[in-house]
């Protein structure tokens, strides 16, 4: 399976540090770099077998009225989506989760991650009809108390399930007291490493995307995409099932 996960920041298309000042605009309005930003991510992804993306837009001011995941779908020649909206901001955004997949997707579940501060998900999908595996896609926030109860919250929902896969954005590294304790405590193996550095994209120096899987499954080869088109990195991830 060709698996990949990527924060794509809403198509912003933030790719260098001094762009969070000069294109701070994007974060309020739309433009017209964003549908190219969005294009070149469905094109990126369109040889994958399951995409996990954090932070889309489903339908925002900031993005046109334009529900980017469908948007992306389309384009990519995806059958099959699950979405979840974790949080609205008035008219302005609508941040939600997705998991695009060329199987089909069997069940689905929108989970609500507890936090002081709302609007973080984790969104899980069945995929498959022979031998399903369960794709749980994740944007953590960004306190470690809010990411312990996070954990928790993740090893209850889905630390049974066999053939899992779990990927996001979890806004904390490999030393983070968070995942170290998730990591031994539970049956998935963390497959990212500590050289997997996704964020900033233009200067990579930190790994705070992960990928986990199942102990049930085959080899499995893991690496950083090669493109800018957010302010993270993409995850590829490569396994048998």
């Amino acid at each position: 399976m060709k698996f990949l996960s990527y924060n794509i920041q809403a198509g912003i298309g933030t790719v260098k540090a001094s762009q969070y000042f000069t294109g701070a605009y994007r974060q309020l309005i739309n433009d017209a770099r964003k549908s190219d930003t969005l294009t070149d991510i469905a094109n990126y992804i369109r040889h994958y077998d399951v995409v996990c993306l954090q932070e889309v837009d489903l339908g925002g001011f900031r993005a046109g009225y334009l529900n980017q995941a469908e948007y992306i779908q389309e384009l990519a020649g995806f059958p099959h989506m699950a979405t979840q909206i974790n949080r609205r901001i008035g008219r302005l955004s609508v941040h939600g989760n997705i998991i695009l997949s060329r199987r089909p997707i069997t069940h689905q579940q929108d989970y609500k991650l507890p936090g002081t501060v709302s609007g973080r998900g984790l969104l899980v999908a069945d995929i498959g009809i022979r031998n399903p595996i369960v794709i749980a896609n994740t944007h953590f926030s960004l306190g470690e108390r809010a990411q312990h109860s996070q954990f928790d919250f993740v090893q209850k929902t889905i630390g049974h399930r066999e053939k899992v896969i779990l990927a996001g954005d979890f806004n904390c590294a490999h030393d983070s007291r968070p995942l170290r304790l998730f990591d031994a405590g539970s049956d998935l193996d963390l497959v990212t490493e500590k050289h997997h550095y996704g964020f900033p994209s233009w200067n990579p120096s930190r790994a705070i995307d992960h990928i986990f899987v199942s102990k049930s499954f085959g080899p499995t080869t893991c690496k950083v995409g090669n493109v800018r088109y957010s302010d993270h990195l993409p995850l590829d991830l490569r396994l048998d099932i």
